[in-house]
Formats: C-alpha cells, sequence, structure tokens
C-alpha cells in the first residue's frame, strides 16, 4: 500500500511540474506578444492579450482609442519604445481558481533623446479554454485606483515589486 501511495505521489508531482512547465512556457509567449506589440504600436494585439474585465468596462473600441492617443502623446513628448525584452516568468501559481503569474520585463525608452531603463512586470491571469495568458501592468494592480477598483476583490501570494525607472547617462 505505502508503495502505491509513493508511486501515486510521484506521477501526480510530475503531472503539477509538466502544467506548470507548460503553464510558464504559454505565459513568455503571450508575454513576448505583447512586448512585441508595445513596440510596433499594435493595440490590436495588446488588446488580444488584455484582462477581459478591462474590456468589459471600457469597450474594446475605447481601449483601442486610449491605447492609440498613448502612443500619439509619447510620439509629440518625443517618447519612444526602444527595446522591450520579457527577462523571466518568475512566479506561477494556482489561486481563487485560476492560475496567476508574475512576468518581469525591462523596457529601454528614449525620452527626446535621453535614455531611460524601465524594469517592471505584467500580472498574468491565465484562460484554460483559450489557453492564454491575459495581462494587467502589475503596478496598476498596486498603484491605479480605477484598475483596484476594477479588481476589488483581488489578493495574491505572489509578490509585484514596484516598478523601478533607471535613468542611463
Amino acid at each position: 500500500m505505502k508503495n502505491y501511495l509513493l508511486i501515486l505521489f510521484l506521477i501526480s508531482s510530475s503531472l503539477h511540474s509538466q502544467n506548470i512547465n507548460e503553464l510558464k512556457k504559454f505565459a513568455l509567449r503571450d508575454a513576448k506578444a505583447v512586448s512585441n506589440a508595445s513596440i510596433k504600436k499594435d493595440a490590436t494585439t495588446i488588446i488580444k492579450y488584455t484582462h477581459p474585465k478591462i474590456i468589459q468596462k471600457y469597450g474594446q473600441t475605447e481601449v483601442k482609442e486610449i491605447i492609440e492617443q498613448v502612443y500619439k502623446t509619447m510620439s509629440a513628448q518625443k517618447i519612444k519604445i526602444v527595446s522591450s525584452e520579457i527577462d523571466e516568468v518568475s512566479e506561477i501559481r494556482k489561486e481563487k481558481k485560476e492560475y496567476r503569474s508574475l512576468v518581469k520585463n525591462t523596457i529601454k525608452m528614449d525620452f527626446n533623446g535621453r535614455p531611460i531603463t524601465l524594469k517592471s512586470s505584467l500580472f498574468g491571469f491565465y484562460d484554460k479554454k483559450k489557453q492564454q495568458w491575459y495581462f494587467i501592468e502589475s503596478n496598476k494592480l498596486l498603484n491605479d485606483p480605477e484598475t483596484k477598483k476594477l479588481f476589488s476583490d483581488f489578493k495574491t501570494e505572489i509578490k509585484i515589486p514596484e516598478d523601478e525607472q533607471i535613468a542611463n547617462n
């Protein structure tokens, strides 16, 4: 009986590990799609990976207009995203019957000729039916009143770091 339980435990652990590895692979794939879309100013792709609560609240058309307006403002202020790299999928946990992740990234920007590096993260929510991750900028879950209101019941064991802005000289 002990051997049977041990074998069952090992199989269960192995399946869980494979599942987490697959979820990590999907998180990396989807975060890279968002990262590339931000460089290309591709609002449609960004919307595809934006958490559905945000789309439901504001509507797809308005979210697209907001994203496009952000890019126009950046352009007018001579702010350009030079690169956006996914550093790592640092954590995946099952919370409230869904998988969640933290994806760390580094964004290099040119602020009117002045290079800036932003270390930030995306918080991911996995939709297993679509096999897709939806993201929110992690700092918005911490600091943005509108996002906090929209996700009023949000709690996580995942440690969300504050964004870090580094001026390059």
